[in-house]
């Protein structure tokens, strides 16, 4: 059942990442962009704003690795990377890293409540995203007219965008979803109390670590048994690989059958 759901997943992803690229490319403005949480927030549309809030409170972070094309373009690189390097790219647990995620939420906020766009859409993964695809594709193809002429600041910030997205992913998945990105940390808030979640079972679990390994959110602690709901995405690849069906995609919260104390004599 968790392959099927990772393998729709996935295509719902690539899909929404094709979508709009095309869409950029051609001129056309796409019902993915109408979605994008940063455009519906500076257009005034609080009914996308409240959908995202519901979808996140019922189903975690799903936004994160469905309809967010920059989380499917690093998703798209750590693939790769894993296929190259093999087993020297296991992801392994990563403690939280508040403070950086609050630092740069707070310049968000701040930037948005002063009336300035140009942190937000510097933060925000599908402005950043949009600002490659019209300067590595749009510009080169010569499509989009006066509204993608060149520009060496725009230039520069996809550069170092691409640079950064791909020198993250390549080692580290999604840190960059769960450290740098304001929507994230947003939606982490919600996704933390969220009715369905990933759950471990600890009667189950046979601490093979094959869930820590795929992990790219590096939110599995499997010492614990615990994963971090805030930063999980939700993208199912360690339902998917768990031998024993230990780690599941579930409602509540699971009740040990033997205690822990008891379990350790």
């Amino acid at each position: 059942m968790y392959r099927s759901a990772r393998i729709c997943r996935i295509i719902i992803s690539l899909v929404a990442m094709a979508v709009p690229t095309w869409a950029l490319a051609a001129g056309y403005n796409s019902v993915f962009v109408r979605m994008q949480i940063l455009t519906a927030l500076l257009s005034g549309v609080a009914a996308v704003v409240v959908f995202w809030a519901i979808v996140t409170l019922v189903y975690g972070r799903i936004y994160c690795s469905t309809v967010c094309p920059m989380g499917t373009a690093m998703d798209c690189v750590s693939q790769l990377s894993r296929l190259l390097r093999r087993r020297k790219s296991d992801y392994r647990y990563r403690p939280p890293l508040r403070r950086v995620s609050l630092v740069f939420l707070l310049l968000f906020v701040l930037s948005l409540l002063s009336g300035s766009a140009l942190v937000p859409t510097l933060l925000d993964p599908y402005s950043a995203y949009a600002r490659m695809v019209e300067e590595f594709l749009v510009r080169v193809i010569g499509h989009g007219g006066a509204a993608t002429r060149f520009a060496l600041a725009s230039l520069a910030a996809a550069i170092v965008t691409a640079v950064t997205v791909v020198t993250v992913a390549w080692r580290h998945g999604r840190l960059l979803c769960n450290s740098i990105c304001p929507i994230g940390t947003i939606l982490g808030v919600g996704a933390r109390r969220s009715y369905y979640h990933i759950e471990i079972d600890p009667d189950l679990c046979i601490n093979c670590g094959e869930c820590e390994r795929v992990c790219k959110a590096g939110c599995i602690k499997l010492t614990d048994k615990t994963v971090d709901q805030a930063r999980c995405v939700v993208c199912f690849d360690c339902t998917a690989v768990c031998p024993n069906g230990a780690i599941n995609y579930k409602s509540g919260r699971h009740t040990l059958s033997t205690p822990m104390a008891l379990k350790s004599r």
